[in-house]
């Protein structure tokens, strides 16, 4: 069965700066910015009552590279560049 999600878990994406739809609209600070998809459910809700309403786009939180986290949809979302720097090391708040 084909995936309905466009980005898988871990991928690295860049915020549209502009294009995107209506839904889930990143705020113009964080436009432009790389992260990466975030661990979520992504499941095939196709036929449940969790289904999206036609013509609504997936979400997706995604760990931007400063640290915050946000729920976007698809259309705000892109492939980041080819030479885009890998993200940051992840941070522990636990003393090693």
């Amino acid at each position: 069965m084909v995936s309905p999600y466009r980005f898988q878990v871990d991928q690295r994406v860049q915020i549209r700066r502009r294009g995107g739809g209506r839904h889930r609209q990143p705020p113009e600070s964080i436009r432009g910015a790389l992260g990466v998809i975030a661990p979520q459910m992504t499941d095939d809700w196709s036929g449940t009552k969790l289904e999206l309403e036609a013509g609504i786009p997936n979400v997706y939180y995604v760990a931007l590279d400063s640290g915050l986290t946000e729920l976007i949809a698809e259309d705000w979302l892109e492939d980041a560049p080819a030479d885009a720097p890998p993200p940051p090391a992840p941070q522990s708040n636990f003393p090693n």
